[in-house]
């Protein structure tokens, strides 16, 4: 925002009815509305139809609101990263052959997957803070990335908590560290965030912009906000639209009421955090719009500067659950990455802590998704669909009739 007074200016996105570009340029008569009104700073948003700019706080913004061709008006406003108070711990390693996996991961059955699947050629982007790009639990596996916030440069970590994230996610298999969820799967870090945690909506959305061009099948976003904002809403609807499947952390303000953006929009998997004792973490919200809950409390993950370290929140629990689908995605490669969320949603492991709210959301449990994906290559004699060499073909087909009936029947409740 712009100092007060009949000078200041405000940044808007401004979201058109048509496509705003014209080639590679800017529509010539978009880009002479907005002068015409005082834009500076104009900066196309392609994935949105929308443009960022700043405009004098005047009247003149309603004038520019009422124009045919206009279809919104939405505030860039800040987001800003929720740490939990109680973290983070540093941990020290006795040797260079000593490999942890995190409690997290084998409470959701991911090592029990590994056998099968590992997340191979999955690719997954991770919108925060970067990456520590030189990391030996991480360096194998980062496959590309981009920094939005400057272009051109390699989307290094400078603050932590995206290293902390792409580790829970995928970190490398070598004996030594930690193991990630899906320890096979491809990171991109999308640096969004600058080292004081902070960015922007537009920064978001020229992030998943990138994503799509760049064939992204899964996005963890494990930041949020309470404001509701319509240039995000739109990103976020055109990248599940393009087959993207967005996770993203419910908050850490405690709330039963409501979670953050965009976790809160119905496109988003929204997902809360657990304790070592099967206990809502005191800190993470839980909505209605919450699908899944996944551990979030002291997680053992990659630090910057080659380190480890334990951090809790729901930044954590997201990417529990975007390292579970990834091992889904890879163990049948042909079948909807949705179809596959769905599995993944309605194989979760039903705790008396989430009993909340109409759609009742359980712990994610990738060896009971895995188990079912299983269940589903047979027929209905029983004879195995493909072989040890050849992925299922029969996995979440619609026309496939005893899908709902299977999936009742193995939901498992807690065993404490």
């Amino acid at each position: 925002m712009g100092m007060s007074g009949s000078t200041a200016q405000v940044e808007k996105i401004i979201l058109f009815k048509r496509p705003v570009m014209k080639g590679k340029n800017l529509r010539p008569e978009y880009g002479e509305l907005l002068l015409k009104h005082g834009a500076t700073g104009i900066e196309p948003l392609p994935l949105i139809d929308g443009v960022l700019c700043s405009l004098p706080n005047t009247p003149q913004i309603q004038e520019l609101h009422a124009q045919d061709d206009i279809k919104a008006l939405a505030d860039n406003a800040r987001i800003k990263l929720q740490p939990v108070s109680i973290i983070s711990e540093n941990i020290q390693f006795k040797s260079d052959h000593y490999q942890v996996i995190p409690w997290g991961i084998h409470r959701i059955g991911a090592d029990l997957v590994w056998p099968k699947s590992g997340g191979e050629r999955v690719k997954v982007a991770v919108l925060d803070t970067g990456a520590d790009l030189e990391h030996r639990d991480l360096k194998g596996n980062i496959k590309g990335g981009v920094n939005i916030l400057h272009p051109g440069e390699a989307p290094a970590d400078d603050h932590g908590h995206g290293t902390h994230v792409c580790g829970i996610i995928a970190a490398v298999d070598n004996d030594f560290g930690i193991k990630g969820t899906a320890p096979k799967a491809s990171l991109y870090p999308v640096k969004i965030l600058n080292r004081q945690g902070e960015g922007s909506f537009a920064g978001i959305i020229r992030g998943l912009d990138w994503c799509l061009r760049h064939g992204i099948q899964l996005v963890n976003i494990s930041f949020g906000t309470d404001e509701p904002n319509r240039a995000l809403h739109e990103a976020v609807r055109r990248a599940a639209a393009g087959g993207i499947i967005i996770v993203a952390a419910a908050g850490n303000d405690g709330s039963y009421q409501s979670v953050d953006y965009p976790a809160a929009y119905p496109e988003v998997v929204a997902v809360a955090a657990m304790d070592e004792h099967d206990q809502l973490a005191y800190y993470s919200s839980l909505g209605p719009e919450i699908k899944l809950a996944a551990p979030g409390n002291r997680i053992m993950s990659t630090g910057t500067g080659g380190t480890f370290k334990r951090m809790s929140g729901t930044s954590m629990a997201a990417p529990h659950v975007t390292g579970a689908l990834a091992l889904l995605i890879a163990l049948a490669p042909r079948e909807k990455p949705a179809d596959l969320l769905e599995m993944l949603i309605s194989s979760a492991e039903k705790l008396t802590a989430l009993d909340y709210g109409p759609n009742n959301a359980g712990l994610v449990r990738a060896d009971q998704a895995a188990s079912k994906l299983g269940e589903m290559t047979r027929t209905v004699d029983g004879s195995r669909l493909g072989g040890e060499d050849r992925p299922p073909s029969l996995v979440l087909r619609r026309s496939f009739p005893y899908r709902r009936t299977i999936f009742r029947r193995n939901i498992k409740t807690s065993q404490r």
